[in-house]
């Protein structure tokens, strides 16, 4: 992995001048980069989670992580708000202007049993001092408490990132130092977003230098604080309706996977807007996505084990991310926080860490009871219901997240069931074998699409030879989509995939046929076409309108109403 980002830093290091800090960075492409953050904030979801042993999380044995669970903290500098008990304490150091932790946060930093993150900002590299680093780290250890050092963090948002080679040089040698002290860990912790043409590639120092990856999470209803922010940037930085923790911390974790990272992520420091300078109240706003930050992060994420809430009132920004001056902001933390998968204090684990039902090992009830949890995102619809169903019969409803539902085994016999869950025109059922007080899901084999549209009698004929699919075709929104690899096969085309960017290329004589998820363009050599429904993923495979099928290789396909057929021939 380490190698990868090498080779790219080599590559743009030549571009340096030794006399100034000025770098080129290569201008990206820009419509490229709008699909990819697109296929973030428009893809729906809808996933079941269970309750599981802390030892179904990730665990890479870094300094201070915990095997499972998450630290959940605050900000501890007005102690009027102070969201106690707490695991984790969030606290900033200064520049080379302090070298101590100020009042009343050294206080309640040795009179706590908690983690502390201290976010150490760093203005200008050419004023970095190694004797004042020195004489910090000194004083800090003498608290004899376990620091996250997060220094010079949000590189990829400040001047401190025009120069590269010199962050990662400056920041190696402090993490070097760093970690001559026992119970201090490394954070390396970018702006979840930052600016589109500095990618997280440009600054990783690499591993043996990280011990924690770090981010700052925060979601907002406009962007740059201005109301008359266009479209795009609502796609492109991820404000307003698309302003979920869920999807804004996507691209920090798909950097983590394509590098192969293995260190536990942090949530450095986030938070949510609850009120602006336009005097608007956001309560309705923010409470979903309060809940998705608090619920969803730790749920989706298991490796994300600390998460930091910025409960600050700062009156010279736009947005204000403060919770602790609204009850029904304190009411969602302090749920969030008790409900068993943080950490209540730091030497402990979480009680359990949520898990893929169908990923899960066997369960033993509760008092007979297990805890079920649904994972849902359709964009532009904050307030969802989603209802439970056994069997077929209605079973239970939540209409805020996380969706939980108490699964009673005394009501269920023995043996195997299916459970749906479902909300507005989308559905998901699971199955799950029943013995005793005992339950275990069966493998992940359902599909997520619209309960109106599911087609899932449609046949399909290839030169007259019916395809036996693994995911049947549906119709949606009166237009019937296929599952493009079975058919494109099926007429002797090669099809490739590339995960990176969720392309599929399909090649047949002189014709080369592409297509992106979530995209409604199909280019055929070096011709456009527009569709009239985008390809997308249902179950693991590629889904398009029958005519990009007809398009891509200039087929004859025609439509039988009666029967529910579909017959495709050259």
């Amino acid at each position: 992995m380490f190698k990868k980002i090498i080779s790219f830093l080599l590559i743009f290091v030549l571009c340096f001048s030794v006399n100034s800090y000025a770098f080129s960075f290569p201008s990206p492409d820009w419509g490229e980069l709008y699909k990819e953050k697109q296929q973030m904030v428009l893809n729906e979801e809808l996933e079941l989670y269970v309750e599981a042993p802390i030892d179904e999380a990730p665990y890479y044995g870094e300094e201070l992580e915990p095997i499972g669970g998450a630290y959940i903290g605050t900000v501890p500098e007005d102690t009027r708000h102070l969201l106690l008990p707490v695991s984790s304490f969030l606290t900033n150091i200064d520049n080379m202007n302090q070298d101590d932790l100020y009042y009343p946060t050294n206080v309640l930093v040795e009179s706590n049993n908690v983690v502390t993150m201290a976010g150490w900002t760093i203005d200008d590299l050419g004023k970095v001092d190694y004797n004042h680093i020195r004489r910090t780290l000194d004083n800090l250890s003498k608290y004899n408490k376990p620091i996250f050092i997060r220094f010079a963090n949000e590189m990829n948002v400040s001047p401190i990132g025009d120069n590269p080679q010199l962050y990662i040089e400056i920041f190696r040698n402090v993490a070097n130092m760093v970690h001559e002290y026992p119970n201090f860990a490394v954070v390396w912790s970018p702006n979840d977003l930052g600016a589109l043409d500095r990618p997280f590639e440009y600054y990783y120092p690499g591993d043996e230098y990280v011990d924690w990856i770090g981010v700052s999470n925060y979601m907002v209803k406009y962007f740059q604080g201005k109301k008359n922010t266009q479209y795009k940037d609502t796609i492109y930085f991820m404000t307003g309706d698309y302003s979920w923790a869920t999807n804004k911390i996507k691209p920090i974790m798909d950097f983590i996977e394509k590098n192969n990272i293995k260190k536990p992520v942090m949530i450095s420091e986030g938070g949510v807007s609850t009120s602006n300078s336009y005097g608007e109240n956001n309560e309705d706003w923010a409470t979903p996505r309060l809940r998705n930050m608090l619920w969803y992060l730790a749920m989706k994420y298991p490796q994300i084990k600390m998460i930091n809430y910025f409960d600050v009132h700062r009156a010279n920004e736009v947005e204000k991310f403060n919770i602790s001056d609204y009850q029904y902001a304190i009411d969602i933390f302090n749920e969030a926080k008790n409900c068993g998968a943080y950490i209540k204090e730091f030497g402990q684990n979480s009680d359990f860490v949520f898990k893929k039902a169908y990923d899960a090992p066997m369960m033993e009830a509760k008092d007979g009871v297990v805890s079920l949890y649904s994972f849902v995102y359709v964009p532009n619809q904050p307030n969802l219901t989603v209802n439970y169903r056994i069997d077929d019969v209605w079973y239970h409803m939540s209409n805020e997240i996380p969706y939980k539902c108490n699964l009673d085994l005394n009501s269920i016999s023995d043996g195997w069931h299916t459970l749906e869950i479902s909300t507005l025109n989308y559905k998901k059922a699971y199955s799950f074998y029943k013995m005793e007080n005992y339950i275990e899901f069966g493998n992940d084999d359902s599909t997520v699409y619209n309960v109106q549209s599911a087609a899932t009698d449609i046949k399909v004929y290839v030169n007259g030879k019916k395809i036996k699919f693994e995911t049947s075709p549906v119709i949606e929104d009166g237009r019937t989509l296929v599952p493009l690899r079975a058919i494109f096969e099926a007429l002797g085309a090669e099809v490739s995939w590339n995960s990176i960017t969720n392309t599929v290329t399909s090649k047949k004589g002189d014709t080369t046929v592409k297509l992106t998820i979530g995209d409604d363009t199909l280019y055929v050599n070096e011709k456009n076409i527009k569709l009239d429904v985008k390809a997308k993923i249902i179950n693991s495979r590629t889904f398009v309108p029958l005519r990009a099928v007809s398009e891509a290789f200039n087929l004859n396909v025609e439509w039988d109403g009666n029967t529910k057929s579909v017959y495709i021939t050259e």
